[in-house]
């Protein structure tokens, strides 16, 4: 594959205008790309007739062309016939290495899997690649395959986003390939060493924990030189936010301590039933954001400046589960292995597979009440980050700014949660940005997405640390990888 990528490589850049230099500096392909508008949603700047100096995967020089003056030398010459440049998308959470859920037998019980394939991984991390996502943070996984991911990539042999990854998720419930739930303190910090040892740079904390274990993982995360990001439901966000919380995650904020008087009594009710996953929409029904402690909530968040990613798109799914053949087209699915493609409306449909007519509409009622969330959050200077919660970019990602945008955003504030709002999301310094000195992660649209951000789906050029990839050529690279079965 390595051959294949470097001749498609090659084939890129053999355009019209190629010109050499004897320098030494020449010497280390430089490459500019030129008659272009780059957009910098960081300084919501549109620069006509602009051009980048991308030398050892950075950008040297940027500027606009002038009439009276010549470009820089180059080693080659890319002439991006006035179409749109934007730094490199970014998805703050993406599960690039995870398997389809399916169950498998272990000791004669039934138990849910996760686990996933080298070559379903690099299937779905060429579509996201080709659907201009260059960098990505997986907030949980197989440590082993996220190391390996990390490994290949680094040894040129896998195409893909750059990826920064925690662990397995600290939960109870057994999932292979995805979880972990260690006995005691000394456990916690073997398994905390061992995520940190293969590569993590945060530890999971999910859904079944204590409040007592989510104290203990913030806390052991914080001597171990980690981050942690949470998935919490009946643990408030406001609990977690006071023990320093690094990020949290999606656009279920479940907790009844979120509320107050009757709407708290009334939703308590609802959660004695353990199956019952109404409250999913439920809990928005019942949300006052003008109440105290949601006030209190949004401000901490803001002041401490916690990173969340909302992931809009998963309250979506699961409200409109019975609709998803008309949001999802599939002619859209080409994204997914065939792993994932044959499977993925009905593991969608799993948490409403009891829901009635009216359950759906109720719950598909609540999503402007769900981007209200977001945008409340927006407001208050708490950093939000685009993520799909998937294990491919693709449709998600584009939904993603959608909801965002019709959350009251505007294309450049859109765009930018997506660049620089997830290098801020990763503190990634050096990236993000189309700015000298910063990686030459960066994408090339037939159109421009501040007039519709449709236009992400014009993308004709990847360039990821100085490589430039057509994303015909990524494309035409799953067939190579489609072929497996679990």
């Amino acid at each position: 594959m390595k051959k294949s990528l470097l001749a498609c490589l090659i084939a890129s850049l053999a355009l019209p205008q190629v010109y050499a230099d004897d320098s030494s500096h020449m010497q280390q392909e430089a490459v500019l790309y030129h008659n272009a508008t780059l957009l910098d949603p960081a300084t919501e700047q549109q620069l006509n007739d602009g051009w980048l100096l991308v030398q050892d995967g950075r950008i040297i020089q940027i500027g606009q062309q002038q009439a009276d003056a010549s470009l820089p030398a180059a080693t080659k010459h890319i002439d991006l016939q006035q179409q749109y440049v934007l730094p490199g998308l970014i998805d703050v959470h993406l599960h690039l290495t995870a398997g389809p859920h399916r169950v498998e037998m272990q000791d004669g019980k039934p138990v849910l899997t996760m686990k996933g394939h080298n070559q379903i991984t690099r299937y779905h991390a060429l579509s996201t690649l080709a659907t201009g996502v260059t960098t990505a943070f997986s907030p949980a996984g197989e440590p082993e395959a996220n190391a390996e991911y990390a490994r290949q990539q680094q040894a040129g042999n896998w195409s893909g986003p750059q990826l920064i990854y925690a662990g397995y998720i600290f939960e109870p419930t057994p999932i292979l390939g995805g979880a972990v739930y260690p006995k005691d303190e000394a456990s916690w910090q073997q398994e905390i060493a061992s995520q940190k040892a293969q590569g993590a740079s945060y530890i999971k904390l999910y859904t079944g924990l204590t409040k007592d274990e989510v104290a203990m993982g913030v806390r052991l995360a914080k001597a171990a030189g980690l981050k942690t990001v949470a998935h919490l439901d009946n643990i408030s966000w406001q609990y977690a936010a006071n023990l320093g919380i690094d990020a949290l995650t999606h656009a279920l904020p479940t907790s009844s301590e979120l509320l107050t008087g009757a709407a708290k009594t009334a939703y308590r009710a609802e959660r004695k039933n353990p199956y019952n996953q109404r409250f999913i929409y439920s809990w928005f029904q019942h949300a006052d954001y003008d109440s105290e402690p949601m006030q209190q909530l949004i401000s901490t968040l803001a002041q401490q400046q916690t990173h969340v990613d909302l992931t809009l798109v998963v309250n979506e799914l699961f409200y409109f589960a019975r609709e998803l053949d008309s949001l999802y087209p599939e002619q859209d699915m080409w994204v997914y292995h065939p792993q994932f493609r044959s499977r993925w409306r009905a593991t969608m449909a799993a948490p409403s597979y009891d829901w009635t007519a009216e359950d759906f509409a109720t719950a598909q009622q609540q999503l402007p009440k769900v981007q209200q969330l977001f945008k409340r959050l927006y407001d208050a200077g708490v950093p939000l980050a685009i993520g799909t919660d998937s294990v491919t970019s693709g449709p998600f990602y584009l939904r993603e700014l959608q909801l965002s945008q019709t959350a009251g955003l505007t294309n450049w504030q859109v765009l930018q949660l997506a660049t620089a709002g997830g290098a801020r999301h990763l503190g990634l310094t050096d990236t993000g940005q189309l700015a000298e000195g910063f990686a030459a992660d960066f994408i090339v649209l037939t159109t421009n997405p501040l007039t519709d951000l449709q236009a992400l789906n014009t993308v004709r050029t990847v360039v990821q640390q100085g490589k430039a990839w057509q994303v015909d050529e990524l494309k035409a690279q799953l067939a190579m990888l489609a072929d497996i079965e679990l």
